[in-house]
C-alpha cells in the first residue's frame, strides 16, 4: 500500500548526470565508499547526493530509492 506522501510525489524529477550515476551504483548495492570510489568522489559528496535522491523520490532508504527509480522511469 502506497504511503500518502508517495501519492502525492510528482512522478516527473529532474536528477543531475552524477545523482543518475550514484543512483545507477546504490541500486547495484554499492557501499557509500565503493560508489565514491567508482566515480572518482569523496564519500561525504556521494553521501550528500544520495540525500538529495531521498528527497527527490521521497524516500528513506536505497531500496526504496531504487524502486521509486524504476517505477519512475529513471533506471
Amino acid at each position: 500500500m502506497a504511503s500518502k506522501e508517495m501519492l502525492h510525489a510528482p512522478l516527473l524529477v529532474e536528477l543531475s548526470r552524477r545523482e543518475t550515476e550514484v543512483l545507477i551504483c546504490i541500486s547495484k548495492g554499492l557501499r557509500v565508499s565503493d560508489t565514491a570510489r567508482h566515480l572518482g568522489l569523496a564519500d561525504s559528496t556521494v553521501a550528500s547526493y544520495i540525500k538529495n535522491l531521498y528527497r527527490k523520490l521521497h524516500v528513506t532508504s536505497r531500496a526504496e530509492a531504487a524502486v521509486e527509480a524504476v517505477r519512475r522511469g529513471l533506471l
